[in-house]
This record gives C-alpha cells, sequence and structure tokens, in this order.
C-alpha cells in the first residue's frame, strides 16, 4: 500500500512539472454555445500554437483563423505564470484585415485548464472558451 502511494505522489508531481508551453501546445476551437456574446464575433474561431521542443528557447508558432476566413500568424512567448498566463503574440503574417498588427506585439491573457483555454469577457466569472481538438 506505502508503494502505491509513493507511485501515486510521484505521477501527480512529475505532470504538475511539465513547462507552461505545453499546456497550451494543440489546436482550439471556441465553444460556440458558452461565452459572451461577442467571443464568437472578436475572438478566433480556431487558435494553434505548436513549438517542436519547449525547452529549446526558439519561440513557439501560432496560427489564429478567424470566422469570417481572415487569419494572423507569427511567433509567441509566454512571459508570465501566475493563475493565469500571458501570451506575448508577433504577427508576422495575416489576411487582409489584420496586416496592420503584422510587425507589432499583441499581448493576450489566458487560463489553461485541462484541455480548454479560457480568456476574460464580460466580467470575472464569465470567460470566452476554447476546446481543445487534438
Amino acid at each position: 500500500m506505502r508503494h502505491w502511494s509513493v507511485f501515486l505522489i510521484l505521477v501527480i508531481a512529475l505532470a504538475g512539472c511539465r513547462p507552461i508551453q505545453e499546456k497550451i501546445l494543440g489546436t482550439y476551437d471556441i465553444d460556440v454555445e458558452r461565452g459572451c456574446s461577442n467571443c464568437v464575433t472578436n475572438g478566433p474561431g480556431t487558435m494553434i500554437f505548436e513549438d517542436e521542443d519547449a525547452n529549446d528557447g526558439i519561440p513557439g508558432r501560432y496560427l489564429f483563423e478567424f470566422e469570417d476566413g481572415e487569419y494572423h500568424a507569427g511567433t509567441y512567448n509566454i512571459l508570465m505564470v501566475d493563475t493565469t498566463m500571458t501570451v506575448m503574440l508577433y504577427p508576422d503574417s495575416a489576411s487582409f484585415e489584420y496586416t496592420p498588427i503584422i510587425g507589432s506585439n499583441q499581448r493576450t491573457t489566458y487560463r489553461a485548464t485541462g484541455n480548454k483555454i479560457k480568456e476574460e469577457c464580460e466580467g470575472l466569472f464569465r470567460n470566452c472558451i476554447w476546446n481543445r481538438r487534438d
């Protein structure tokens, strides 16, 4: 019994030690049933975060695809980790509507919980939610 307890504690500790970048890697789709009325209108329909090696110091790549076929893509870095993470987006390509943000820095605050990414909208307890697809 004691060995199982030690094993479970090690598994929990190791699962909690993965880098924060690995928590957001993947493809996420907006949850149209939950969140605020402007989540689908203003936010990306799909968010993709990729990073072949989260520990190599090279920024990962992102792609945000919007409902109207627009997009922007580039690299990202995670600046802070607390209960939330601040993601800095550095767009280097975009569709026509988003070309003005190429070369800028876009700061976004998310919470990655389980298989979801959440962003506050209309108050503390309302969130836009993207569900992990893969």
